[in-house]
């Protein structure tokens, strides 16, 4: 199928690299438009942009997705279908361009978690799994008809980091099959069940502060689903601590440790919560690298027996 492929950040690049390398065309890419970063404020591509240019594909960066020009450009285009993964949400006026509409791309088994922070939701409410939706687009974000879905299964340690990488190239594998079987006449679309969407909001700042009355179990989530960026942190004296790689290991309710009171022995860092003690492995101090708990109290011992909060 001809298709034009939409998307921004390292979550699409296993999809556009899959597409690249099969027998679908990649008439165009569109992607956001570079960014400044940096203490330079130096303009940065996002990897999308890296990729396509890699591979010399027309690239087309709106700022509005309304414009005439733009929208002529992939009229002329003649797309059989657009292909969106990670990227904005599109008008009708784009949706409705290719003979076959809009397929998506999400990181979620929806109607649950709609949003842009499917897997930091799924895993801060615990899930024991989710996994990869591809969807026909339409007017109303994340509410369009299922073509395909395929699970994946979440154990009680795993981080957002990891289960994103496995969802891109599980996301991968599913939008390739999805457009063969266009080409079939296979899919059968399913309505989704709209009485069953959750959704999973845009992530901000408060939802990564650790609140040590919170339960262990409830903390040990919070510290995965910010793992590795934007990390779930604290404060100890004034300055903000990341936590990183916890456990809450079996039979350690016997440690009388209050909510945020730190124990340091036996190279193991062990802090109080609203219910049981959760162990923490490694630690970031605000403009520092991260450290195993060992090398951190080495140079920062002022933490043994004190507090976070």
């Amino acid at each position: 199928m001809k298709l034009v492929f939409f998307g921004s950040p390292e979550f699409a690049v296993p999809s556009f690299s899959a597409l690249h390398n099969s027998e679908h065309e990649i008439l165009a890419v569109v992607t956001a438009p570079d960014k400044r970063a940096g203490r330079g404020k130096k303009y940065i591509s996002l990897p999308i942009k890296l990729a396509a240019d890699k591979y010399n594909y027309p690239i087309y960066q709106p700022l509005d997705l309304k414009d005439p020009e733009f929208l002529s450009f992939m009229n002329v285009l003649d797309a059989d279908i657009f292909v969106v993964v990670a990227y904005r949400i599109l008008p009708e006026e784009v949706i409705c361009i290719p003979r076959e509409g809009a397929v998506n791309i999400h990181a979620s088994l929806l109607p649950k978690y709609r949003g842009p922070a499917p897997i930091h939701h799924a895993i801060l409410n615990g899930e024991k799994e989710t996994g990869v939706t591809i969807f026909r687009i339409e007017k109303k974000v994340d509410t369009g008809d299922i073509l395909l879905q395929e699970r994946f299964i979440l154990n009680n340690n795993i981080t957002t980091g990891e289960v994103y990488d496995n969802l891109a190239n599980l996301g991968a594998r599913l939008v390739l099959t999805t457009l063969d079987y266009f080409k079939t006449n296979q899919l059968v679309p399913v309505a989704q069940e709209h009485i069953n969407a959750t959704s999973a909001p845009k992530i901000s700042s408060k939802d990564y502060l650790i609140h040590w009355h919170n339960s262990a179990e409830t903390i040990h989530n919070q510290i995965r689903a910010f793992s590795p960026i934007p990390g779930a942190y604290t404060y100890f004296q004034k300055k903000r601590l990341k936590l990183f790689n916890s456990e809450i290991k079996e039979n350690n309710s016997t440690q009388n440790l209050q909510p945020g009171e730190i124990s340091f022995s036996n190279d193991c860092l062990m802090v109080g919560t609203g219910t049981v003690v959760i162990h923490i492995n490694e630690i970031q101090l605000e403009g520092k690298n991260r450290l195993p708990v060992r090398s951190f109290v080495s140079g920062f011992p002022q933490i043994q027996d004190s507090k976070f909060g």
